[in-house]
């Protein structure tokens, strides 16, 4: 039995600025020395920025996205439901 996961908060994309705060948060975990989950050493990749970005173009991160209505309401969207463009 499996269930649809429903979006009731925003849109069923990544906004730029939940895309930006994601990269920002993995590439200073990266840098502070968190371990990569990709082989950037066989990709020849450096950059905590780079590095954080493919793991979020592949949903690699296993992050939740808060989302709040004016009226404070909130749903906790898992990454691995939202487009990311």
């Amino acid at each position: 039995m499996s269930t649809k996961f429903i979006i009731r908060i925003g849109p069923p994309w990544l906004t730029k600025y939940e895309k930006a705060r994601i990269i920002g948060a993995r590439a200073l975990q990266l840098s502070l020395g968190a371990p990569p989950l990709l082989p950037v050493e066989e990709m020849g990749l450096r950059d905590p920025i780079e590095i954080a970005s493919l793991e979020l173009r592949y949903k690699l991160l296993p992050m939740v996205i808060r989302r709040w209505t004016p009226g404070g309401d909130y749903q906790d969207i898992p990454l691995k439901y939202l487009e990311i463009r």
